[in-house]
């Protein structure tokens, strides 16, 4: 990489956004080029989705250009940034180590700090951890905090900066300088009134230094703000503190351990009903809902590819449990954007949920001990929304068969033992008819049923595109079916016609087949480059030989992830492996096309 295209650079999004190329300030004028470049440094080294930059830069209503647009804006950031901003064939990416950004570099001194505290120099730990917290200038990125995707990272690292902020001051106070911690404890606790280890380590400082009466006060302070504002009390490790300053018990420890590591005992909350709302409109899967209902194995695995209805099913099965669980009943989504959740994250959310407050746990084991003990003597529905794979569900199945676990995924989840399972196919005709007719109406499907069928044949009978399909046909009461079908089959850009409100399969497919870190990226393009959907055996092991392994395994791989199906055969019809044929959803073999296309241009 030449100085042209990447020259030296070094970027601050630690207060507001502030760019320097050789030592200058840059100049970047445009409002939206503004916000697109905060966005992707907050995500620094990660793709954002295209669709989710236009909606960060328009809202609800982009114009129709948004595109274009905003690939003019990649281009003049590139003539600030260099070649670090490029395109990942499904959304942007700016590459930036430490040296370059200083979010990076606060997280690297935390990290570091952190690891000297593991191993008992506290000093060079108050040294890292220092330069951690002076990095941090004023509110991060102000100006874009009403932007979604600015305001969540925002959130994110200042949480970060607040833990890393407390274990500084207590190292601090530890080591004697706790009249130096002071200046920086009345402006932290002034902004964070309800932080009780920022409140703690300013009374233990105060106290040290002889203030006891201003230490007592700032307790009656917190007590204050948390009544008023939280109908709360202080914990009873802070309050102990409040006691033992009032007694003139000597010198309060530096770090009380109770708001430091490890679980702070507090009243545990039911989990309660977390299920999204019922599915008015379920149509079919009988035989698979009466399965569940009855299955007497405690975990039961739902798969089925992109779009099969996994999650209806698994939430309208849930509705019918829940009343066997009365401890609670909740969906967790493994994924977000298509990015793997770690199980210690969705640990943490459920137990912060229910009133056990862990954020000072270290380590997974640990969480994962505190995990179980929950879950052991309860009855609680979990149902665990687009596995990756085994491990994300593995940390997360109770160790006892009194809770009941459904989980959906788009791979079979193969290697989990001693579960249910269930495959869901496309919808039948009939079932698609019926339930097109309860999204657009009864009278509309009679009366065109050919064209109708026309549009099946076209798209599938996956449940997601007909609930696309039918939110498009319900505010287009003037389109005639059969014109519908004439354009679906006419059009090259088929895809942009799955389009309902703010769900888009084109959005779907992108995060789920064009993501960099799927496995099977290469092996979908092939799929792309042959005619389609429908496969011979032998047309597919030659294809697909070399992009990922041999053929035959590479099919096998991709019958796992729900890439591709088996269609059924009748059932005295001998299959054998050179006679068999494979299958895929039109819609997601036309984006797969679609994708090598924009790979060749």
């Amino acid at each position: 990489m030449g100085d042209v295209s990447s020259p030296r650079l070094h970027c601050s999004v630690l207060g507001s956004l502030e760019v320097r190329v050789a030592g200058r300030r840059a100049v970047i004028g445009a409002p939206k080029q503004r916000l697109l470049l905060a966005i992707l440094l907050c995500h620094a080294n990660a793709v954002i989705p295209s669709d989710q930059l236009i909606d960060s830069l328009w809202g609800e209503t982009p114009p129709r250009t948004a595109r274009k647009n905003l690939q003019v804006y990649m281009s003049a950031l590139r003539k600030i940034v260099g070649d670090r901003i490029s395109f990942q064939g499904w959304g942007y990416r700016i590459s930036a180590d430490r040296e370059e950004l200083d979010l990076l570099r606060f997280l690297e001194l935390g990290r570091s700090g952190r690891a000297a505290v593991r191993s008992g120099d506290l000093a060079t730990a108050a040294a890292l951890l220092g330069d951690a917290v002076r990095m941090w200038r004023e509110r991060p990125l102000e100006e874009f905090c009403h932007v979604p995707l600015v305001a969540a990272e925002v959130g994110r690292f200042t949480e970060l900066f607040l833990s890393i902020y407390e274990d500084w001051v207590e190292l601090e106070i530890e080591l004697g300088r706790h009249v130096d911690a002071l200046g920086s404890l009345d402006v932290v606790a002034a902004r964070f009134p309800a932080r009780e280890r920022v409140a703690a380590a300013r009374m233990t400082a105060l106290s040290r230094c002889g203030r006891a009466a201003e230490a007592l006060a700032h307790f009656e302070g917190l007590r204050r703000h948390l009544a008023a504002e939280m109908g709360i009390d202080p914990s009873p490790l802070i309050r102990q503190l409040y006691q033992a300053i009032l007694r003139g018990d000597g010198p309060p420890p530096a770090r009380l351990p109770g708001l430091s590591g490890v679980v702070r005992p507090r009243p545990v909350r039911a989990l309660a009903n977390r299920l999204p709302r019922a599915i008015d409109d379920f149509v079919g899967r009988e035989a698979e809902v009466r399965r569940v209902l009855d299955e007497p194995a405690p975990v039961t695995v739902i798969t089925g590819g992109l779009g099969a209805g996994k999650t209806a099913l698994a939430v309208h099965v849930a509705h019918l449990l829940a009343p066997r669980y009365p401890d609670g009943a909740v969906v967790i989504p493994l994924r977000c954007h298509g990015v793997a959740r770690p199980a210690a994250d969705v640990q943490r959310e459920i137990l912060e949920g229910v009133g056990l407050e862990v954020a000072g746990v270290r380590g997974d084991d640990v969480l994962a001990s505190v995990w179980r003990s929950w879950l052991a003597d309860r009855k609680v529905l979990l149902v665990l929304d687009d596995s990756p794979d085994e491990s994300s569900v593995r940390m997360l199945l109770p160790g006892t068969t009194s809770s009941r676990v459904l989980v959906t995924s788009r791979n079979r989840l193969s290697g989990l033992e001693s579960v249910a399972r269930i495959d869901l196919e496309d919808l039948s005709t009939s079932e698609g008819v019926e339930f097109l007719s309860r999204l657009i109406g009864r009278h509309r499907v009679a009366g065109d049923l050919p064209a109708v069928l026309r549009i099946f044949r076209r798209c599938g009978l996956s449940p997601l595109v007909l609930r696309l399909l039918g939110g498009r046909l319900a505010g287009l009461r003037h389109l005639p079916l059969g014109l519908l079908a004439e354009r679906l089959e006419r059009t090259e850009d088929v895809l942009d016609e799955f389009v309902a409100g703010d769900v888009s399969l084109r959005r779907r497919f992108e995060e789920s087949y064009a993501h960099p870190s799927w496995p099977h990226r290469a092996a979908f393009l092939a799929l792309g480059a042959l005619d389609g959907p429908v496969f011979g055996h032998e047309e597919l092991v030659v294809a697909l030989d070399g992009t990922e392994g041999p053929g035959e395994r590479v099919i096998e791989s991709l019958l796992e992830a729900g890439v591709l199906s088996i269609p059924q055969v009748e059932t005295d019809v001998e299959v054998v492996a050179h006679s068999l044929s494979y299958a895929m959803s039109p819609l997601a073999h036309r984006f797969a096309a679609e994708l090598g296309e924009d790979r060749n241009r």
